[in-house]
């Protein structure tokens, strides 16, 4: 069954995460088959780390010119089948100038669905009451394949990049200090969280009286990771910051990789974050997971974690209440 199958993700990490273990389900249900994925300018280098695929586009982000050139470059090769996991208007109007008899979507929207009725695309309903398993099962109907997902664990066969090697602890609680903790970098209808300075370090000074304590960070600079690493944190390296005035060691560590995420993610027990591409990666370890999200979106989120293992999670809310709420889940007196 050597076929040649085209993948549409034009979005982010995290939602390629989510769409690994029906990918890899149909890898393997179609044995010596060549899978291209169309990726984002933000997840087309970490898709070439996953050795899931055997080609990969980044979708021209600007340009009518490069798109077109794009457009072509995929027309000389005959797709049997084309899969648009990202649900965009561009990658299904992209799909009508490729060839193949067999073209799937994910929907959201009644345009979404009349585009996809419009150019002869199949389609799947996604809406906040179904979860990614209901959509890969439908998927599977689709193409009659009777694999199941049992490939939640995908990034553990990954080689580690040895990052965590550097960090001379086993086990930590691992804080995941995002900008989605700060409400005028993130989503400004959600509940602020905004912890300050001297309430977080608080709250790390309380954890670690009986954990050691991982800080990694985003990409994105605010004020308290400035704070942070620069009068609570001792520099080790560009990277790696410590401070062991307490009980146990905190390290603090900043910008790190994807890569060197994974690597941290393998010697996690308990990982603290606001959802998002860590809560997916870490379910490749077995971590526990204290998923921060809003509360009147729990219906959108529920379709994300339906099946990570070892999952809890809190409501946003601002950092004073919220601090008791972790206190608690990690039962931290």
């Amino acid at each position: 069954m050597n076929k040649k199958i085209l993948i549409f993700r034009t979005d982010r990490i995290g939602d390629l995460l989510v769409n690994c273990p029906i990918i890899i389900s149909i890898k393997k249900h179609f044995k010596l088959s060549k899978i291209t994925l169309v990726g984002s300018e933000k997840n087309t280098e970490y898709a070439k780390t996953l050795g899931i695929f055997d080609d990969i586009y980044q979708y021209p982000s600007k340009g009518i010119v490069k798109r077109i050139k794009f457009i072509f470059e995929l027309k000389k090769i005959n797709f049997d089948y084309i899969f648009i996991f990202d649900g965009k208007d561009r990658s299904m109007i992209t799909t009508f100038f490729i060839k193949s008899n067999n073209k799937y979507a994910i929907t959201s929207n009644k345009k979404n669905n009349f585009i996809c009725r419009l150019l002869g695309i199949k389609f799947i309903k996604d809406n906040e009451n179904t979860n990614f398993k209901q959509i890969y099962d439908r998927i599977k109907e689709f193409l009659d394949i009777k694999i199941s997902e049992n490939n939640y664990d995908f990034l553990s066969n990954k080689s580690d990049n040895a990052f965590a090697s550097q960090i001379p602890i086993d086990k930590y609680l691992h804080i995941h200090l995002d900008e989605k903790w700060v409400n005028n970098l993130y989503i400004k209808s959600y509940k602020e969280i905004n912890p300050n300075y001297n309430e977080f370090i608080t709250f790390l000074g309380k954890i670690a009286e009986s954990n050691n304590v991982l800080i990694t960070t985003g990409i994105v600079e605010f004020k308290l990771l400035h704070d942070l690493k620069n009068q609570f944190f001792k520099k080790v390296n560009d990277k790696i910051y410590l401070n062991e005035n307490y009980k146990n060691k905190i390290y603090f560590i900043y910008k790190p990789s994807f890569d060197d995420l994974e690597s941290i993610l393998r010697k996690t027990y308990l990982l603290i974050s606001c959802h998002g591409s860590i809560t997916h990666a870490s379910n490749s370890f077995n971590v526990k997971k204290i998923d921060i999200i809003e509360q009147n979106r729990v219906k959108f989120y529920r379709r994300y974690t339906a099946h990570l293992n070892n999952y809890s999670c809190v409501y946003r809310s601002n950092f004073e209440d919220l601090k008791d709420k972790l206190y608690k889940t990690i039962s931290v007196k």
